[in-house]
């Protein structure tokens, strides 16, 4: 791991707004001062209860669906979150407080969770992309959207990514800190396609992204992740290939609501006007503990 790295983030500033759904979403309300955290983490939680939730049982393990109130599939997008090693999909699903990440996101999007392997060499759960889609179809009864499929994974998920390579309906790639296996396979992915296109962080897997990005020279190389969702350079929003190398530790790059909703915003999706896009990043509600002892009427436990 590389520690200490001093190169500043440069041009920062105010940036053009993308699509109608950024201009929507700009339009709905007027800035507002950032809010306490408790009250930032009751709107986000307010906004995840009013989404739908759907844990479906799948052939080969769970698989959660989150989908928020004003989704629209017309203009909507299917993203697919996989989850590293040590952690399964229920683990991660509540642990990694996923679907608050996703609300704070505001993306217009079906957002889907499946199981993935927990360790080395125990096997794919869904190598398939299209099974796993009309799973997700039928058993939370939604259309998925259809702008676009992106497939963001942390970690020990490249094993899951990579076999999705020659899979025609995906068309954005998001690797976190997920720069294990094969690069030659996700480069070539990358040239394959001219809808094709790759986000990838590098903290532990610094030699595989730095390596990556020799190999594309075309690559946007940016030096920690801003601070505010507005903060990244214009350039990152458009790039086919944009590289960030993080300043946050392996754990954190998908637990603190810092880095997932910072790299969903860069990807081509109309954001919702109603869901909480005007907090600030790591605004997460309190992550509840399921084996604190629960406390009856009287206040005993």
């Amino acid at each position: 791991m590389h520690r200490g790295r001093t190169a500043l983030f440069a041009s920062l500033g105010l940036l053009g707004l993308i699509g109608l759904g950024w201009l929507g979403a700009a339009l709905a309300g007027e800035a507002q001062l950032a809010p306490a955290a408790d009250t930032a983490g009751t709107a986000v939680a307010s906004a995840v209860a009013a989404g739908r939730h759907v844990r479906i049982d799948g052939p080969r393990g769970p698989i959660h669906v989150w989908i928020p109130p004003s989704y629209h599939a017309d203009t909507g997008a299917t993203v697919i979150y996989v989850h590293g090693y040590f952690d399964d999909a229920d683990t991660a699903w509540t642990g990694h407080q996923l679907a608050p990440q996703f609300a704070l996101s505001a993306l217009n999007a079906v957002f889907v969770v499946p199981e993935a392997p927990v360790a080395q060499k125990t096997p794919i759960n869904y190598p398939d992309l299209g099974e796993l889609l009309r799973l997700v179809e039928d058993g939370a009864g939604v259309t998925r959207g259809a702008a676009m499929t992106a497939a963001i994974g942390h970690s020990g998920a490249f094993r899951t990514l990579q076999a999705w390579l020659d899979e025609p309906l995906l068309d954005q790639l998001v690797m976190v800190d997920a720069m294990y296996g094969d690069e030659d396979a996700v480069v070539g992915w990358l040239r394959a396609s001219p809808r094709h296109r790759l986000i990838f962080v590098g903290e532990d897997t610094l030699l595989g992204t730095e390596s990556v990005a020799d190999k594309l020279p075309e690559t946007l190389t940016i030096d920690r992740f801003p601070p505010t969702y507005d903060t990244w350079p214009p350039a990152a929003r458009t790039a086919r290939s944009v590289y960030v190398r993080a300043q946050y530790l392996h754990m954190p790059l998908v637990t603190e609501g810092i880095v997932l909703p910072s790299l969903l915003r860069l990807l081509p999706v109309e954001l919702l006007a109603d869901e909480p896009w005007r907090l600030p990043l790591g605004s997460l509600p309190p992550l509840v503990d399921a084996a604190a002892p629960t406390a009856t009427p009287d206040g005993t436990p």
